[in-house]
C-alpha cells in the first residue's frame, strides 16, 4: 500500500469536509486504524481547519485599560489633610487607598472580561466567516462532483514542494476549469502562483492565483479544451511575459 498516493488522492479531505461517501468514509476509518500515517494526515487537515477559525483575533485597543486605571486613580485620590483633621482623616486615608486598590483589582477584572469578550466576538464572527465560505466550497465541489462530464486531477508536490497538494475539476464539455488549493503555502509578497494546462505537451496560461489565509480556496481559471494535465510554478510578481513559465514547479498531475 502507497500511503503517501492515499494521502495525496483528496479522500482525506473529502471525508473531513464531509463530501465523502458511505463506502469512502468507512474506507478512511478502516485506512486510519491500519496506517498511523493516514491518521496523522487526517489529523493535521482537521487541526489546520480549526486553527483557522483562531488565527485573526481582535485585540482591544491598547489605551482602555490605561484610560481606565486613570479614571479609577482620579476618583479615589485621597483629600488634603488639615491639621485639625488629622487624626481622623489618617483613617480614612488608608481606608481609601484599600478601596482604591479593590477597585483596581475589579477593573482589572472587568477589563480582562472586556478582553475576552471581544476576543470572543473577533473569534466567533471569524469562525462563522470560514464554515459559511466551507459550505459554500463543499456545495460547489458537489455540484461539480455530480456532473459527469467533469474530471478531476490531483496535482502532488514536487521537490520545490513536497507537501502541497491541489486539485483540479476540468469540464470536458464547457472547458471550465476549477481550482481547489488543499494545501500551498503562501508565498513571499513579491511572488505569485501561476495555473498551466498541457497542451500537446506545451504549457497553457491558465491565470495567476491570489492566495489568502483560508484553508481551503476554490477559484475559476480560464478555460482549456485537450488538457492533458495541470501545473502550478511559483512565479515573480509582475513580470511582464505571464504567458511562458519560469518559476519552479511546485505541483503538477496529468489527467
Amino acid at each position: 500500500m502507497n500511503t503517501q498516493e492515499y494521502i495525496q488522492s483528496g479522500i482525506l479531505e473529502s471525508y473531513v469536509l464531509g463530501l465523502a461517501s458511505d463506502e469512502e468514509r468507512r474506507e478512511v476509518e478502516d485506512m486510519c486504524a491500519r496506517y498511523p500515517e493516514i491518521l496523522q494526515s487526517r489529523l493535521d487537515f482537521e487541526k489546520a481547519l480549526e486553527e483557522q477559525a483562531f488565527a485573526n483575533a481582535v485585540q482591544p485597543a491598547p489605551n482602555v485599560k490605561a484610560n481606565m486605571l486613570a479614571l479609577i486613580a482620579n476618583e479615589t485620590e485621597a483629600p488634603s489633610i488639615t491639621a485639625k483633621e488629622e487624626a481622623p482623616v489618617k483613617k480614612m486615608y488608608w481606608l481609601r487607598y484599600a478601596a482604591a486598590a479593590c477597585a483596581i483589582l475589579l477593573a482589572g477584572s472587568v477589563y480582562y472580561n472586556i478582553v475576552l469578550s471581544d476576543r470572543n466576538k473577533a473569534l466567533r464572527k471569524e469562525y462563522d466567516d470560514s464554515v459559511t465560505a466551507l459550505n459554500n466550497i463543499k456545495e460547489d465541489i458537489q455540484v461539480l462532483q455530480q456532473n459527469n462530464n467533469v474530471k478531476m486531477a490531483a496535482l502532488n508536490g514536487t521537490p520545490a514542494s513536497p507537501q502541497s497538494f491541489t486539485t483540479v475539476y476540468w469540464d470536458t464539455t464547457s472547458h471550465d476549469v476549477y481550482l481547489l488549493i488543499n494545501n500551498l503555502p503562501k508565498p513571499a509578497s513579491d511572488k505569485q502562483y501561476q495555473l498551466w494546462a498541457f497542451l500537446d505537451g506545451k504549457p497553457v496560461d491558465m491565470g495567476l492565483i491570489e492566495i489568502t489565509d483560508k484553508p481551503l480556496q476554490l477559484y475559476k481559471c480560464n478555460k482549456a479544451q485537450n488538457a492533458q494535465g495541470f501545473a502550478i510554478t511559483l512565479e515573480k510578481r509582475g513580470r511582464e511575459d505571464v504567458s511562458v513559465p519560469g518559476g519552479d514547479v511546485m505541483v503538477v498531475s496529468k489527467l
